[in-house]
């Protein structure tokens, strides 16, 4: 059993994680819990965990404060941030300190099985090394320390490879449903077998077989093209037998290295190549020499990025604009705009283009609640989990079109209740005061609108313009005293607001159909 420990400050969450998720399960015990970073250090010096579980806005010492500890003493022990929504931006910051990942709030159990079984396996690879005799223990233990470039030292004298690449097969896909050790250790079965008698060490590390091509001359992308197509098919057809499925997986392909110091660096640059399956998804092998650079020093090239960012301002600024005043038709086009600059605008980089597309989303709510508007149909909380569950750029574009226009309706329905709310305070005022003077300008001025807006939302909503509506109640409340008081007909005209007893006559036959003096007379 692996050792973890849970830091919250919110007492219920602790307790609520450590008895109700499924802990040895995954293979884990908790061996403590504690309330912030502080208390956390104490308990890591006493119980030594090799998972420790923390929230990011905690008293005293913080969740990155922690972090920055943990590396001073424990470089290997492994992180993982409980975050809020609020807090992804801090989450992002902690990568930089080794932090393994972070699980949102509210915790699910399938993201926390998904996560810690994640963990379980690199945990096994890091501490089988110590108990683990034959010599491929060893090599596995050198293969962890070249991807993670650690001790090199002890390799350099007897390192006799001219040159080497890094290829990364990433699982991701068929381990997301949880732990599969029987097919892991297939996997590495028939990977030895296809690379029998050739110079490729390999390592499973999480959900990624790791390749170690090794040559004493240079390999081009043209001399690995054929055996990485060629142990693609026959590893696709093994998977199949055990599972009874096509399986898809990628493959992300390191730069050409020619040192030991070096190797890390390719491990680095194939995990990024495979990344890039999110802007191809039809592609399933990405060779990190074909992609374009993160950044570039050129003038000529920051003058293309700022108009680029300056034009993703402005179509950023259009969407919203269409949403709040409810041109859908501009809708999809200014997205396919959006979409077009965005990847070369965040430099192919996914977690930037989700980044950004969550910042979209969000932008788009604010201005939102600006107007006085709340969206029940969209939840924030759900936002970022669902940008982060879309496997290609081609799905977030869909969803964001569909969300888009989603919110629009929201706001299209929020705009009728509006309008809703206008009309029938209006009907209750002329309910209440008829017998006084009513214009529309003082309508509108009573709702704060414009009087040309108000009468077009009046009208849309009852049928009639506001002053046909006002004499219809004025004529239904004469008729009342006609037939019920012994009121001459100039009096009545007068109690229910018409200024003009001729106008009275003529208004009462309109709207009735009859005189005043016919319904007296019956």
């Amino acid at each position: 059993m692996y050792r973890s420990l849970i830091v919250d400050d919110e007492k219920n969450i602790r307790d609520r994680m450590a008895a109700f998720f499924p802990w040895a399960e995954t293979g884990y015990e908790v061996v403590g819990t504690a309330e912030d970073g502080i208390d956390a250090l104490e308990k890591i010096n006493q119980f030594n965990p090799h998972v420790v579980l923390t929230d990011i806005m905690m008293p005293r010492m913080n969740g990155l404060e922690l972090v920055k500890e943990i590396r001073k003493t424990y470089p290997d022990m492994k992180v993982v941030l409980l975050s809020a929504y609020d807090d992804f931006t801090y989450a992002q910051q902690a990568i930089e300190y080794g932090v393994k990942g972070y699980m949102l709030k509210p915790l699910l159990k399938k993201d926390f099985y998904t996560m810690m079984s994640k963990l379980a396996n690199e945990l096994n690879t890091d501490h089988n090394i110590a108990t683990e005799k034959d010599e491929w223990a060893f090599n596995e233990q050198m293969l962890l320390h070249l991807i993670k470039g650690e001790c090199l030292e002890e390799y350099t004298k007897s390192w006799k490879h001219a040159y080497s690449r890094v290829i990364v097969f990433s699982f991701d896909e068929i381990f997301k449903e949880g732990t599969t050790l029987s097919i892991r250790q297939k996997i590495m079965e028939y990977t030895s077998a296809y690379w029998d008698g050739h110079d490729v060490p390999f390592l499973f590390y999480g959900n990624h077989l790791i390749l170690f091509v090794l040559s004493s001359k240079p390999l081009s992308k043209m001399d690995l093209q054929s055996p990485i197509s060629g142990f693609l098919d026959f590893l696709q057809g093994k998977l199949k037998e055990i599972i009874g499925i096509h399986s898809t997986f990628v493959i992300g392909v390191g730069n050409l290295v020619s040192s030991i110091e070096q190797i890390s660096k390719s491990y680095n640059e194939a995990v990024y190549a495979y990344s890039y399956k999110y802007f191809r998804p039809a592609e399933t092998i990405f060779f990190h020499q074909d992609l374009p650079p993160l950044s570039s020093k050129s003038n000529q090239r920051d003058v293309l990025e700022s108009k680029e960012k300056s034009e993703l301002r402005a179509l950023e600024a259009e969407l919203i604009d269409s949403v709040i005043s409810q041109k859908p038709v501009q809708l999809t086009a200014i997205i396919d705009r959006y979409f077009d600059i965005l990847p070369t605008q965040r430099s192919n980089h996914v977690s930037e283009v989700r980044e950004s597309c969550y910042e979209l989303i969000v932008l788009l709510l604010l201005r939102i609640e600006d107007k006085g508007f709340t969206l029940p149909s969209i939840k924030q909380d759900d936002i970022l989990r669902k940008i982060y569950d879309l496997q290609s750029l081609n799905e977030l574009k869909r969803w964001l079109n569909h969300i888009v226009k989603l919110i629009t309706a929201d706001v299209s329905k929020k705009e009728e209740q509006h309008l809703n709310r206008y009309v029938l305070f209006a009907k209750e005022y002329v309910q209440t005061n008829y017998p006084e003077k009513i214009t529309l300008k003082d309508m509108a001025n009573q709702l704060f609108i414009h009087q040309a807006y108000f009468s077009y939302i009046f009208k849309k909503e009852i049928g009639k313009n506001f002053i046909d509506y006002v004499n219809k109640i004025r004529v239904e409340k004469a008729a009342e005293l006609i037939k019920t008081t012994d009121y001459k007909m100039k009096e009545i005209s007068s109690m229910v607001g018409f200024q003009s007893h001729s106008y009275f006559n003529k208004v009462f036959k309109k709207v009735m159909g009859i005189s005043p003096l016919v319904i007296r007379q019956k």
